[in-house]
């Protein structure tokens, strides 16, 4: 969309553009979105000016708009000037409260054969230089990725998580390596015991939001890993079951971790949505949920609505199925995806750990636009 004119009004810069459409810009504003080198760091993009300073002199004296250059220019009175391009006036075209915003391209699936293009690929594929931008667009269209013919060492596994990023330090470590022998385990996730379909971290405020596994030794029998799709579960609750869908969208669930030296607690919907009402983050864990207790009527309704989720996600049809043998890295979307795993007998030894959710999107982000 173009600009085809534009005209000084005394509250700001009315901007007509090819489609007929219009924008007011108040001339704060504008002054304040200044993109030129003065005003704007060519690199970080961080702004370097303060109109908070000089809150009189933000009246213009001359608007210039070029087109060839997709530009308008604004002289002050003070004698300063800004530079906009058309891209960023497009983009503000029309007013819209800052949020934050579902994973585009995401397609959900309600059971494994609805993945039609499975995401997987080998080590040196991931490793090559298309590699990496293939992976986190699995990671973004399905919401989990397999690597397989990885060599079975932790050193490799390290390699592969820090190629999209640093590793994120929680309450584990960092990068860790265990089994299902550990005398006295912290979490069921070292036990060969089975777990429900959970996210990890309800009980921090910034939940992970990559998580990489990869079995490096397995003697043993059973401890299939489940994957389960909770966007797809969120969308069946919106229009099957509106109204429990929305309970889960407002009651702030308390989840809590508790070890010698440790108690850590967060509250946060199972479904966190935008001012949109789109699904930005999927958080469940049912073993770690805290004590917590509404009005009577209202515990009852949660009850209920929570369920209805809970059901959804056990449901043995909506489960993608696997087992994580040496040489096969998943890694999935800990704010969309539920993760399981089945009871097993026998030794098993694996490696991995987290990455943050901003620095997945950061990668995205870079990756999509050079």
């Amino acid at each position: 969309m173009l600009i085809k004119s534009i005209e000084s009004l005394s509250n700001g810069l009315n901007i007509l553009w090819s489609d007929n459409s219009s924008s007011c810009f108040p001339w704060l504003w504008l002054k304040d979105h200044s993109e030129s080198k003065v005003d704007l760091h060519p690199d970080s993009k961080q702004r370097q000016i303060n109109v908070f300073n000089n809150l009189t002199n933000n009246s213009a004296d001359q608007v210039l708009l070029n087109k060839n250059s997709k530009l308008i220019l604004i002289k002050w009175e003070d004698k300063t000037e800004s530079s906009l391009s058309f891209n960023l006036l497009q983009s503000a075209a029309e007013p819209s409260l800052p949020q934050s915003y579902a994973m585009n391209s995401s397609i959900y699936w309600n059971a494994e054969n609805e993945i039609i293009i499975f995401p997987e690929m080998t080590y040196d594929e991931f490793m090559s230089d298309e590699g990496l931008k293939i992976w986190l667009t699995h990671i973004q269209r399905i919401g989990f990725v397999l690597v397989n013919k990885t060599p079975s060492t932790p050193e490799a596994t390290k390699d592969l998580m820090e190629r999209m990023a640093y590793i994120r330090n929680s309450i584990f470590g960092g990068f860790s390596v265990w089994d299902n022998t550990l005398e006295n385990p912290d979490d069921t996730a070292f036990t060969s015991l089975a777990i429900e379909p959970h996210t990890d971290g309800t009980y921090v405020h910034d939940a992970p939001g990559l998580q990489t596994l990869h079995c490096l030794k397995r003697d043993s029998i059973g401890g299939e890993n489940q994957l389960v799709d909770g966007l797809a579960i969120a969308e069946k609750m919106r229009h099957e079951y509106p109204d429990a869908f929305n309970i889960l969208c407002t009651v702030n669930i308390p989840g809590r971790y508790i070890k010698p030296d440790t108690y850590l607690e967060a509250h946060r919907p199972l479904f966190r949505v935008n001012d949109n009402g789109a699904v930005i983050q999927v958080s469940f864990n049912n073993h770690d949920r805290a004590p917590f207790r509404l009005e009577n009527d209202q515990m009852s309704s949660f009850y209920d609505a929570y369920k209805i989720f809970h059901n959804l996600a056990n449901e043995v049809s909506r489960q993608f199925e696997f087992m994580l043998e040496p040489g096969k890295v998943l890694t999935f979307d800990n704010w969309r995806l539920l993760h399981a795993r089945s009871s097993l007998t026998g030794y098993r030894q694996l490696c991995g750990g987290y990455h943050n959710r901003e620095d997945f999107e950061s990668r995205l982000r870079s990756i999509n636009s050079s």
